[in-house]
């Protein structure tokens, strides 16, 4: 009889190991594919639904990745912004601004619905349009000459959790 407590209590241990286990591979294979997996996978590891999503929650939780990297990437325009006089820039970041805030943002939104609904070609066309705004707006300021290596940092970071979403997705 104590052989048999202790043989459940060792399934008891484990299996939940294993099955954490597995979700581990199963982030690891689902960022594998991107261009910079190490983004992907600390996106997932900020979420502590990704140990229980599948394929599909974890394109989700990219998907909201994405959503908080563009608040953060709107942010800091805000605030760039509010530091500048009238002049290119100041009309670029405005610009920048309310692509992101409004256009963007209402597309990744559209990415979330088509997601849960299975129309995975729809979800990553919007991923691959809301994408356009942020680059615009780095090819944008780039051309008035502004520079600011944290905002183009982000929106970097941004573009390879757009990649990180797509090749997921790709694979259902």
């Amino acid at each position: 009889m104590k052989t048999m407590i202790k043989f459940l209590l060792l399934i008891l241990v484990i299996s939940p190991m294993s099955i954490c286990a597995e979700k581990d591979m199963m982030m690891i294979n689902e960022c594998h594919n991107a261009d910079v997996p190490a983004i992907c996978m600390q996106c997932l590891e900020s979420d502590p639904n990704s140990i229980h999503a599948d394929h599909i929650g974890i394109a989700g939780i990219v998907i909201n990745c994405l959503e908080s990297h563009l608040h953060i990437i709107t942010n800091n325009i805000t605030n760039l912004s509010s530091k500048k006089d009238k002049g290119e820039v100041k009309t670029a970041l405005e610009i920048c601004k309310k692509d992101l805030s409004t256009n963007a943002s209402t597309i990744l939104s559209e990415a979330k619905t088509s997601l849960k609904t299975g129309d995975y070609d729809k979800t990553n066309k919007s991923i691959k349009l809301a994408l356009g705004f942020p680059l615009r707006c780095m090819f944008n300021l780039k051309r008035v000459k502004f520079t600011s290596p944290q905002l183009f940092s982000q929106i970097n970071i941004y573009a390879q959790l757009s990649d990180a979403a797509m090749r997921i997705i790709d694979r259902f």
